[in-house]
C-alpha cells in the first residue's frame, strides 16, 4: 500500500529538500521499497498541485524550484484538504499531510481541522503549532501517535521527542531536563572558547547561513523556549511559553530595532562583554553555554532559559560547534548517570531525512524492506 504525501511548505527550504530526497532515495518505488511513499500533493503560500495518482518527478522537482507550470491557486488551506477528498475517494492509501512551513495560526487551524474532522494525519516540522498552543491543543493534536509525527520540531529529529513520548507511556518519572538546542548558539559559544571575537564569529555565522536572516530571531532565545516545551509537553508536563522568559544571549538593550547591518556592526560593542565573560568562567573552570533547564519541584516544572556557566569538562561544556545535546535524569536514569542524546541541531537534509523517518513511523502495515543493501567497501 502506497503512502500518500502532500507536502505544505514544498517551496521552502526544508520542503523542497524533502521533495528531492523522496524522489533521489526511490522511496516512490514499490519494487525497492515495502512502503512507498507517493508524493500526491505539494503547496507553496498561494499555489498547489495535486494528482491522487502522484505527481510525476518534473512536476514535484518543477514545483519546488518554483517553476510552477499548471497548478492551482488556493486562498485557504481547507481547499488543500478538499482536493485529497475527492482525490481519494478512489484511493485505498492513506494521506498525510507534511508541514514545512514556519507558519502558527493559519497551521495551527489546518493541525486541529485535520486531526479532529478528516481520517488524513500530518508530520510536522514546524514546532510552532504545538509549543505556542495552549496545552489541550497540543493533547489534541498529539493523543494519537499514529495520526501526528512531530520529531522534527526538536533537534531536527533525533530521538528526543521519541524518549520523552516513552516516559510518559511508562510512567517514569522525569526529574530534570538539561540541553543546548541551537545550533546557532551553539556554534557561536564554541567558537568564543577559542577566544574570537564575537562580532566576528556572530558575521560569519551569518554568512554561511548558520544564523536566521535577522540574527536577533537566535539570539532572544525564544527558539530554544519553544523546543523545551515541545519536550516537556512530550513527558506530561502542562507547561507553556507564559511560563519562560528566556533571558537572550546578549543583553536586551542590544536586540533594538535597527537594521540587520546595523546590528551586525554594531555587535563590534559586545567583544569585550563576552571576552570578560569567558575569562571569568574560566577562573572557576568553566564556561558558557546557551542552556535550557527544567527542574521538577514538587511537581511542578520550573522552566530556565538563559546563557550560564557550566564545567569546561562537563557534558553541555563539552559540546561543539552546531552539535545539539540533551541530558535527561529520570527514576532510571538518575542524575549521575542521565541519559543523554547528541545529534546535529538541524541542517536541511538531516531534517527531511527524519521526516521521512516520521513518515514510516505513522504507517499502520508497515512491513520490512526485503532488498540487500550493497556497501561499498
Amino acid at each position: 500500500m502506497f503512502q500518500d504525501v502532500f507536502i505544505v511548505g514544498a517551496t521552502g527550504k526544508v520542503g523542497s529538500t524533502l521533495v528531492r530526497q523522496i524522489l533521489e532515495k526511490r522511496d516512490t518505488d514499490a519494487s525497492l521499497h515495502a512502503n512507498p511513499t507517493r508524493v500526491v500533493g505539494v503547496a507553496s503560500r498561494d499555489n498547489f498541485a495535486y494528482s491522487p495518482r502522484g505527481l510525476s518527478p518534473s512536476q514535484a522537482y518543477g514545483f519546488a524550484s518554483r517553476n510552477f507550470g499548471d497548478v492551482n491557486r488556493y486562498t485557504d488551506l481547507h481547499e488543500l484538504v478538499e482536493a485529497a477528498d475527492i482525490g481519494t475517494r478512489t484511493s485505498s492509501s492513506s494521506l498525510v499531510f507534511v508541514d514545512a512551513t514556519p507558519v502558527l495560526d493559519e497551521m495551527t487551524r489546518f493541525h486541529i481541522y485535520v486531526v479532529g474532522t478528516t481520517p488524513y494525519s500530518i508530520v510536522t516540522a514546524n514546532k510552532n503549532p504545538i509549543a505556542l498552543s495552549d496545552y489541550q491543543t497540543f493533547q489534541a493534536l498529539t493523543g494519537n501517535p499514529r495520526r501526528y509525527g512531530y520529531r522534527c520540531s526538536v533537534m531536527a529529529g533525533s530521538d528526543a521527542v521519541p524518549f520523552m513520548l516513552d516516559l510518559r507511556d511508562l510512567n517514569e518519572a522525569l526529574l530534570s531536563i538539561e540541553g543546548c538546542f541551537s545550533g546557532t548558539l551553539g556554534y557561536i559559544a564554541s567558537e568564543l572558547d577559542k577566544d574570537r571575537k564575537f562580532s566576528e564569529i556572530l558575521s560569519e555565522a551569518h554568512k554561511k547561513g548558520y544564523t536566521e536572516p535577522d540574527p536577533r530571531d537566535d539570539l532572544r532565545g525564544l527558539d530554544v523556549a519553544r523546543k523545551i516545551i515541545v519536550l516537556a509537553r512530550s513527558a506530561g508536563c502542562e507547561v507553556g511559553i507564559r511560563d519562560i522568559k528566556p533571558r537572550p544571549f546578549i543583553p536586551e538593550e542590544y536586540l533594538k530595532n535597527e537594521s540587520i547591518q546595523d546590528f551586525l556592526a554594531n555587535s563590534v560593542n559586545l567583544d569585550q562583554h563576552f571576552s570578560d565573560m569567558l575569562k571569568s568562567a574560566r577562573k572557576r573552570g568553566n564556561t558558557v553555554r546557551y542552556v535550557a533547564t527544567m527542574n521538577l519541584n514538587q511537581g511542578y516544572p520550573e522552566i530556565e532559559v538563559a546563557l550560564k556557566e557550566v564545567p569546561l569538562e562537563s557534558s553541555l561544556g563539552m559540546l561543539k560547534g552546531t552539535r545539539n545535546k540533551i541530558v535527561i535524569a529520570t527514576e532510571c536514569y538518575p542524575q549521575d548517570r542521565p541519559y543523554i542524546i547528541e545529534a546535529p541541531g538541524a541542517g536541511l537534509e538531516v531534517t527531511a531525512r527524519n521526516i521521512r523517518r516520521d513518515l514510516i513511523g505513522l504507517l499502520t502495515e508497515r512491513t520490512s524492506t526485503n532488498h540487500t543493501v550493497n556497501h561499498r567497501r
